[in-house]
Order: structure tokens, then C-alpha cells, then sequence
């Protein structure tokens, strides 16, 4: 790679390059950006002489990023959440801020710890509207909060997350089995376990779970009934039947109170939950004020 040529780059170039970086495809980072691909293509091209590397090469019928590329990539998404972050300095005063404050979560299991987060907004910033939309999967964080569709996402931990997101973790819980207690006894080995109708949440995701790799390990496998996308919804379905869900611990005080619950009869890993914002916001005083109300509330 040559010594880079810096004066000739801007920030449209280096968030042109994080696109498709985050993508690994021209397209969809023209999608993204909202401009056509033969303009990203000009700029990556414009990219490619002052760096003096490809970036990005042809793998069939997609591309792949160079060593160089993947090298840049966390440098100049710092770069850019300090470009981004300069117009954002200054003081924050919750008591005069009129705007909106808008959190992309589907977990349920979060409802009283949400409730204190509105209880604590609503004393700090009382002319502030707080509104909560739903995320679907983990993978819709990226475009909820880089459009500005959403300030925060709450998503259950994934391995590796955008570069372009900053990511806290909130908090871990354990998994354990719902069931009626009047259709079904708990199941206390993980062959009965297995053998019942289960029921699960569901997002569009169509990756194996972690009970279906940790009942995999074990030679079994188990039969999907009833699922939903939404915990109260799965738990209204669940009444009368003998399904199992096995799902987060906290849903026994949500929507899942009233459930018999018990330790799964396997091993499982618990499941951690974290707080997801764009980098851009990684200095705004609100959003460090939102983010830190969040964790707070967390502890309530």
C-alpha cells in the first residue's frame, strides 16, 4: 500500500467505503446510501488511487475485501465517528429538550425495566416523547440506527457487530422452561424434554438455536408446535396445550407470569442482551445521557 494520498480524501469517500465494507457488495451500499451504483463505484475508484490498494475484489459474482481493506476499516470508522461527532458537542439540558427518543427492542423480558426507563425519563425530560418500535432480528440494528429510525436497539447478544455500531452489554440471564402446569409436568431428563411439543419465538431467523445445538450434542432433536414473534402473544397461545418454551427467565415476570417454570433438564448457555447505538452518536451528550438513563434503569 503507498503512502496515502489524505488530501484527497472526505467523508462522503470513507462513508462510501464503510458501506461496502459493512455489505460486501457495491448495490447494497448504494441502496444503503441511498445514490446509485455507478457513483459508489466512482468513488471507490477515486478510493483505489489515493490509497493505492483494490479494496475490494471480484469472488465470483460478489466481492471480497483486500488485507488493506479490512486493516482501514476500524481506523476509518473511528474517523468518522469523530467527523460526525463534531457538530454534537456542547451541554445537554433534559429539561428543555422537546424531541423524541425512539428505543428498537422485541424483548419482552425487559418490560419493567423499560418502565423504569420511562418513569426515570419522564422526571428528568418531561416534555420528551418515548417510544419504542420492534427490532425483528438482531441484523435489522444496523439500518434501524444508522437511518435514524431508532436512537437505541436492545438485541440479544450476536458475536460481531458492525463496525459502525457501539455496543454495551446490559445484562445476562438464564434460560428456563414454560409450561402449563396443569397440561404437563415439568420435564426432568432431556429425552422426556425432547419428546414433548415445544414452542419458540420467532424472528425470520432460520439459524439453529442454541437448545437445538445443545440437543444435537446430545444425539436428540425436538419438534417445533406453536410459534410467535411476540413473548405475550407465544404465552396467550401456550395456555391449555402442553407445549415447553424455553426461553429467558425474566419472561416469568412478564409475560409469562402465571407459567410453571423449571431448570432445563440439559445444559445451556445463558443469554446475554446488549445496547446497540451508531458510532456517529458515540459523543452526543443526549445520547450518552439516553445510554446511560438505560443502564441505569437497568439495575431499578
Amino acid at each position: 500500500m503507498k503512502e496515502v494520498n489524505t488530501l484527497a480524501l472526505d467523508g462522503r469517500l470513507l462513508k462510501i467505503f464503510m458501506a461496502v465494507y459493512e455489505f460486501q457488495s457495491v448495490s447494497e451500499a448504494a441502496r444503503h446510501l441511498g445514490t446509485s451504483q455507478s457513483a459508489v463505484s466512482h468513488s471507490l475508484n477515486r478510493l483505489r488511487d489515493c490509497i493505492g490498494d483494490p479494496l475490494f475484489v471480484k469472488d465470483g459474482r460478489n466481492i471480497i475485501s483486500s488485507p488493506a481493506a479490512t486493516a482501514l476499516a476500524p481506523k476509518i470508522a473511528g474517523i468518522l465517528a469523530e467527523l460526525e461527532g463534531l457538530a454534537l458537542a456542547g451541554q445537554y439540558d433534559p429539561r428543555r429538550d422537546t424531541g423524541q427518543f425512539t428505543i428498537a427492542t422485541n424483548v419482552t423480558e425487559l418490560l419493567l425495566s423499560l418502565t423504569a426507563l420511562k418513569q426515570r425519563i419522564s422526571e428528568e425530560a418531561p416534555n420528551v416523547r418515548l417510544r419504542f418500535i420492534e427490532l425483528g432480528g438482531a441484523s435489522n440494528a444496523l439500518d434501524y440506527l444508522a437511518s435514524g429510525k431508532a436512537d437505541l436497539a436492545i438485541t440479544a447478544g450476536v458475536g460481531r457487530y458492525p463496525l459502525e455500531l457501539g455496543v454495551m452489554r446490559l445484562y445476562e440471564d438464564v434460560l428456563c422452561c414454560f409450561f402449563d402446569r396443569d397440561q404437563t409436568p415439568a420435564p426432568m431428563t432431556a429425552t422426556a424434554y425432547s419428546a414433548l411439543g415445544h414452542a419458540t419465538l420467532d424472528f425470520g431467523k432460520n439459524q439453529m438455536s442454541i437448545v437445538d445445538r445443545a440437543l444435537e450434542s446430545l444425539g436428540l432433536s425436538r419438534t417445533i408446535r406453536l410459534s410467535a414473534a411476540n413473548s405475550y402473544a407465544l404465552a396467550k397461545l401456550m395456555q391449555g396445550t402442553a407445549y415447553v418454551a424455553t426461553l429467558p427467565s425474566r419472561l416469568k415476570d412478564t409475560a409469562f407470569e402465571g407459567f410453571a417454570h423449571s431448570v432445563p433438564p440439559l445444559s445451556l448457555p445463558k443469554v446475554s442482551y446488549d445496547m446497540v447505538w451508531h458510532r456517529r452518536e458515540a459523543q452526543s451528550p443526549r445520547h450518552v445521557w439516553l445510554r446511560d438513563r438505560l443502564r441505569a434503569s437497568m439495575t431499578d
